[in-house]
């Protein structure tokens, strides 16, 4: 790729004719510059700061608009193309969209793209001045705290509140496939003697291995998560009430194999299906199904632990 293009030579010459161009660029603090003919729109000169954010050799490059377009995320230059239009027919409509695009190693990069349109004597855009800042390392910090607030520090598994969160979209997903949903809620027998006898550090790590049996004895598409205490909640995709005691069975099993301080930890459950039957409208469905199961985990507790019982179907209708 040479360094001498006639859009860089155009633009170059705008920057020094121009004091509102050069202001464009000093606030942008760039991590890419481009330069788009509007009248010869394959036309597109990329500095090299975009294609090294891009992991690419800039000479490698050749200035054209398709080669920056098979590298983003199709539904966002949707966006851009979108926002595009709307800019050159409206001068006061932001070009300003966060896009993703490709790595050359894969990975996805995260790029705050913005633009002003050049207009000749009639008001008609002819070129495009942009600038691309670098997002990636914000969208990542953001993406951690959100998975920190999402998930219990402990064991690793989903909060409360992601559950919550989960069981919400489930409902509205369910809508469309009408699959049967379960919930297993589980909770450790005699946790407190555990605690009592050896202390809370053999407790947090019976309660880190269980949480791992929970998570290897699940299916690809449950969602298990951490209730609170020595409780664990499972929502059960696609289970109705034969299936959702086989896998609240299966889960029990896998913590039965869990051994501390060279004893065995079992762990009582109750499960509860949403399906067709009747319902009280007043109260949220999460509430009638977890009020299910915790009355049959009470019956498991109290018929001798370490089992598995299911109690009712509760409709959505």
């Amino acid at each position: 790729m040479k360094d001498s293009h006639y859009l860089k030579n155009e633009i170059y010459g705008l920057i020094s004719s121009n004091p509102d161009i050069f202001e464009f660029l000093q606030n942008g603090s760039l991590d890419g510059l481009w330069y788009w003919d509007l009248e010869n729109p394959e036309n597109e000169w990329l500095n090299a700061r975009f294609w090294e954010l891009l992991g690419y050799d800039p000479e490698e490059k050749k200035h054209l608009a398709k080669e920056w377009q098979d590298l983003i995320d199709p539904e966002d230059l949707k966006i851009a193309t979108d926002n595009f239009n709307k800019h050159c027919a409206d001068p006061k409509h932001p070009y300003d969209q966060i896009v993703r695009y490709k790595h050359k190693n894969g990975n996805t990069i995260w790029v705050r793209c913005r633009g002003v349109a050049i207009r000749d004597e009639q008001g008609k855009p002819i070129r495009m001045l942009g600038a691309h800042n670098d997002l990636t390392q914000l969208k990542e910090l953001e993406e951690n705290l959100r998975q920190m607030a999402n998930t219990d520090a402990l064991t690793g598994l989903a909060n409360r509140r992601s559950f919550d969160n989960h069981f919400e979209w489930a409902l509205k997903n369910r809508q469309r496939n009408s699959e049967p949903l379960s919930i297993a809620i589980i909770d450790i027998d005699h946790f407190k003697n555990i605690n009592d006898a050896y202390g809370h550090q053999v407790g947090d790590s019976a309660l880190i291995a269980v949480a791992s049996a929970i998570k290897k004895a699940c299916r690809g598409n449950d969602y298990p998560a951490r209730w609170g205490g020595e409780e664990f909640i499972v929502l059960l995709h696609g289970a109705d009430a034969d299936q959702s005691l086989l896998a609240a069975e299966r889960i029990r099993e896998h913590i039965a194999k869990v051994n501390v301080v060279d004893k065995n930890i079992s762990a009582s459950v109750g499960v509860s299906t949403l399906l067709p039957s009747t319902a009280d409208e007043s109260k949220p469905l999460l509430d009638q199904l977890i009020s299910a199961a915790d009355k049959a985990l009470y019956t498991a507790k109290t018929s001798g632990r370490n089992r598995v019982v299911h109690n009712i179907h509760i409709s959505d209708d």
